[in-house]
C-alpha cells in the first residue's frame, strides 16, 4: 500500500538526498520526485554540483581525472561556487513559488568529503557555507548509507576524480555523513543496502512523518 503524501505540507519544502558514491541517491531522488508528482505535489529536482550552465562547467572541472592535483580547499570553494549559482538561479525561485525542491547532494556532501575525508574540518566547511550561501541547510537531509564494499560494487564505468580517491578516503566520507547525522536534527540516515523499492518506501515514510 502506498503511503499518503500531503501536497499542501510539501509546498516550499527543500529536501536533499545525499550519501557516499554508489549509495543510489540519484536513483532515489528520481523515484521520490516521481512519487511526489503522482501525489500532485508541485516538485522540481536538481543536482549539485550542476544543473545550471555555470554549475555544469564547474562539475566537469571537479570530476575530471585530469585535475588530480586539485587541493581540498580548491574542491571546497568550487563546490560552494556551483552551489551558490544553483541557489540563486533555480532553488530560491522554486521555493519562492512554493514548489517542493528535491536535490541530489548539497552542503552535507562537502561536510563529509572535504570536511571529514579531506581534513578541512566540518565546522570550517559550515562556516564558509554560512558566509557563501543565502541558506545552508534544507528542511530535510536523507543520508543513504552503504558500506564501502557495497558502494564499490555498485559503481560502473570509468571512475571520476572523486570516485578514484583511495578506499581510506571513502571510508572517512561515510563516517563523515554518519557523524553529521548525529550532530544535526534534520539529517536522517537510511540503510541503502536494501532493495531499491524498500529504500524508496523508507524515504517516503520519513518525508510523510516530517511534513
Amino acid at each position: 500500500m502506498k503511503t499518503y503524501i500531503s501536497k499542501t505540507k510539501l509546498r516550499g519544502k527543500f529536501i536533499v538526498l545525499d550519501g557516499p558514491d554508489g549509495c543510489g541517491k540519484s536513483t532515489q531522488a528520481k523515484l521520490l520526485t516521481d512519487r511526489l508528482n503522482e501525489a500532485g505535489v508541485d516538485v522540481v529536482t536538481f543536482r549539485d554540483p550542476g544543473t545550471t550552465a555555470v554549475g555544469e562547467k564547474i562539475r566537469q572541472i571537479l570530476l575530471s581525472p585530469k585535475h588530480d592535483a586539485m587541493s581540498t580547499r580548491t574542491e571546497l570553494l568550487l563546490y560552494m561556487a556551483a552551489r551558490a549559482q544553483l541557489w540563486a538561479e533555480l532553488i530560491a525561485p522554486a521555493l519562492k513559488a512554493e514548489k517542493c525542491v528535491v536535490l541530489d547532494r548539497w552542503l552535507s556532501s562537502t561536510c563529509a568529503y572535504q570536511g571529514c575525508a579531506g581534513g578541512f574540518g566540518m565546522d570550517n566547511v559550515i562556516k564558509i557555507a554560512e558566509d557563501s550561501l543565502e541558506r545552508s541547510w534544507p528542511d530535510l537531509t536523507i543520508i543513504l548509507d552503504v558500506d564501502l564494499q557495497t558502494s564499490t560494487n555498485r559503481l560502473s564505468g570509468a571512475a571520476d576524480r572523486m570516485e578514484a580517491k583511495p578506499r581510506e578516503y571513502h571510508q572517512k566520507v561515510r563516517n563523515g555523513f554518519l557523524t553529521l547525522a548525529e550532530q544535526r536534527e534534520n539529517v536522517i540516515v537510511v540503510d541503502a543496502a536494501k532493495e531499491i523499492e524498500a529504500v524508496q518506501e523508507e524515504i517516503i515514510r520519513i518525508v510523510k512523518e516530517r511534513f
